[in-house]
């Protein structure tokens, strides 16, 4: 019978694979306990995820360039409300820039030059200084105790030749010497000089002090006598803390422009981890690390500026 060891050998067949579900479970069982659950990762298929890849370099630079884009290209609710969010603080930030650092300086700086117009006189300060001179048995000391700034008070007036010649101090022969009428050749060193405590004389309310001339007769004279009466520097004083608070609000400029930066920085760091951790999402599993990460900053604007940036695990 020529079909007899076919029939044998499909019959044994069929009997080995009776006993297969068996032996897999068996083998099933081994690898169980000795490896525990095996959790396996099922990926989407690419019509279910088409389009869905999100960049996490070009996430970073878009929020590098303009804090929030990069959460927003990315998308998800928690991510568009973080965007809007960086994209807000940007807004505020700048809009805070320009309000203090700007508006406020500009505002402050005429304040203090049109105060300094109405109350310092130049030709009040070359009469007062010339007579102290003029008085003077030791003229020179005039140049070692209240000469500090002269040169660039002259400067301010006259440029070259002129400027020299106002310098050589005070008296009959001085040279040319500034008064109320002579135009300014650079306006930001006068208003920078006459601050100065050597240049009081030359505001309306200011007196002299009574023991500057007796002073001035002294081979060696004290260091320590003001040109001023105190009593008399209300309006000094006050020019002076004018241009305090414009030097305060020139100084929020590097503040503001270094929040600015950190703002865009974060935003951008925070863009890549979202879209790391959404392309993570694109696999059934549980949520990612990356995903529970969160970056953000905070400011408060006002005369107490503060800035702060934190970093948070959520769960």
């Amino acid at each position: 019978m020529p079909f007899l060891p076919i029939i044998i050998l499909f019959a044994l067949t069929m009997l080995w694979a009776e006993d297969l579900p068996a032996q897999q479970q068996s083998e099933a069982a081994q690898r169980k306990e000795l490896l525990g659950n095996v959790n396996i990762s099922r990926v989407n298929s690419m019509d279910e995820v088409k389009g869905s890849y999100k960049s996490p370099k070009k996430a970073m630079f878009m929020s590098l360039l303009l804090p929030g884009s990069g959460q927003m290209y990315v998308g998800g609710g928690s991510r568009y409300v973080r965007g809007t969010f960086y994209l807000a603080e940007e807004i505020a930030l700048i809009s805070g820039l320009y309000y203090h650092s700007i508006y406020k300086y500009d505002k402050q700086v005429e304040k203090y030059k049109s105060f300094a117009d109405k109350n310092f006189s130049v030709s009040k300060y070359e009469k007062a200084m010339n007579d102290i001179y003029n008085n003077s048995m030791y003229p020179k000391n005039m140049e070692k105790l209240y000469g500090a700034e002269r040169d660039s008070y002259c400067k301010a007036f006259f440029y070259g030749n002129n400027a020299e010649s106002c310098v050589k101090y005070f008296g009959v022969n001085a040279g040319e010497k500034p008064n109320d009428d002579t135009p300014l050749y650079d306006k930001a060193a006068y208003y920078r000089v006459i601050a100065g405590e050597n240049f009081v004389l030359g505001w309306a309310d200011v007196k002299l002090n009574d023991g500057v001339e007796s002073n001035m007769n002294k081979e060696d004279p004290e260091y320590n006598i003001k040109l001023g009466k105190p009593e008399t520097l209300k309006n000094y004083n006050e020019y002076v803390a004018m241009r305090r608070k414009a030097n305060d609000l020139a100084d929020r400029q590097a503040i503001f422009l270094g929040v600015i930066l950190l703002n865009h920085i974060v935003s951008a760091i925070d863009a890549a981890l979202s879209a790391s951790a959404h392309n993570s999402s694109l696999y059934e599993e549980k949520l990612s690390f990356l995903d529970r990460i969160r970056l953000g900053s905070d400011f408060q604007i006002g005369e107490n500026f503060r800035a702060g940036v934190g970093l948070r695990l959520g769960f």
